[in-house]
């Protein structure tokens, strides 16, 4: 479900309450804002774990490419010493 079909769901769910009587309309509105707060923490957790992940695959490319370079110093240099 995308954020704007849950945002609709929401103001869908908002309406049905308002049409209950006085007295059950707290507790559902509660749950209701409860339920849009935690999906907006969700929202911004996985924005943070996919962000951290890219950060995690830039730090292994750079570890990758200096391994490479450190592995085609050594060989140079053993073929220097070879020679």
């Amino acid at each position: 479900m995308n954020d704007e079909a849950f945002h609709a769901r929401l103001a869908e769910f908002r309406a049905q309450i308002d049409a209950l009587p006085e007295a059950k309309r707290p507790e559902l509105i509660a749950l209701l804002e409860e339920t849009r707060r935690r999906h907006e923490d969700l929202k911004k957790n996985f924005s943070r774990i996919h962000q951290a992940l890219d950060e995690w695959r830039l730090g292994l490319k750079y570890l990758l490419f200096d391994y490479e370079a450190t592995r085609r110093e050594r060989d140079d240099l053993r073929r220097r010493l070879g020679e």
